[in-house]
């Protein structure tokens, strides 16, 4: 009695940590680059029940029970120690915004930038010039090419899709340098930072992009959220049913406790 008590308990903050990453996921829906997360569940340690009133058998030896197994009960749920991940490749829809500085990638790769924390990773690629001429991100953070960072004369630039960066200021094209692309995979431990910035668990930097044919670079483009707001709603309404049920089973084994405690073996005069 006093398990189920637990075990309906574990689902309610479950489904709680459940709405707290959907709400997240909702209030970035137009954060450029941002990827959904999930949460991963568990179950706690279960127990194998049996019937034990069952006949008894005879054996050699003596007699023993004739168990028959009926199957596990469960005793609750927790999140994952690593339950809230990225959805990464899921890649959002392209925006088209006609600014030389803004880059989306397609396929399974991102930008590289330097962070005073290292390198980090990242899909959002609206990008501008600091006072230096430096292609940098939103939070001022040079964005690397193959050469280091990224030096610019001017916001009169061509990126061919292989993320080539060419000059056009002087009337002629001339190439500065390449974007460096880390790709990844659904496998690869990457977590987020904070302001679309992603980093390794591993600590092992991503390989770098060395094929054209593995990405494109998208120039003019900004990558949206890959979130679906139909679908998130859709688990929340699923998340808030499930707490209310698992509320509901808090109430009836509080209930079920109350008598066992208070009228069970009571005597009536």
């Amino acid at each position: 009695m006093i398990s189920g008590l637990y075990t309906a308990a574990s689902a309610l903050v479950a489904q709680e940590q459940q709405q707290d990453v959907i709400a997240n996921n909702l209030a970035n829906v137009n954060t450029t680059g941002f990827k959904k997360d999930t949460a991963l569940f568990v179950p706690f340690p279960t127990v194998f029940l049996n019937r034990i009133n069952d006949d008894k058998s005879v054996v050699p030896g003596g007699m023993v029970d004739n168990i028959s197994p009926i199957g596990q009960m469960g005793r609750g749920v927790q999140l994952r120690v690593d339950g809230v991940v990225p959805k990464l490749t899921e890649e959002g829809s392209f925006v088209h915004t006609s600014n030389n500085l803004d880059l989306a990638i397609k396929g399974n790769g991102m930008f590289e930038v330097m962070t005073p924390n290292g390198i980090r990773y990242t899909r959002n690629g609206n990008f501008s010039t600091d006072a230096d001429g430096q292609l940098v991100n939103q939070s001022g953070y040079p964005v690397l090419g193959q050469a280091g960072r990224i030096m610019l004369n001017s916001t009169d630039i061509n990126i061919d899709e292989s993320g080539r960066v060419f000059d056009n200021s002087d009337k002629k094209s001339q190439e500065i340098d390449t974007l460096r692309i880390g790709l990844f995979t659904k496998d690869d431990n990457l977590r987020k930072e904070g302001d679309s910035l992603f980093y390794k668990l591993d600590r092992v930097p991503l390989p770098e992009d060395d094929r054209v044919e593995n990405v494109q670079i998208k120039q003019g483009y900004l990558e949206s959220s890959n979130v679906n707001v139909v679908k998130e709603m859709v688990d929340m309404i699923t998340a808030y049913r499930a707490y209310e049920a698992s509320s509901r089973a808090v109430t009836a084994q509080d209930s079920t406790l109350d008598k066992a405690v208070n009228s069970v073996g009571s005597v009536s005069l």
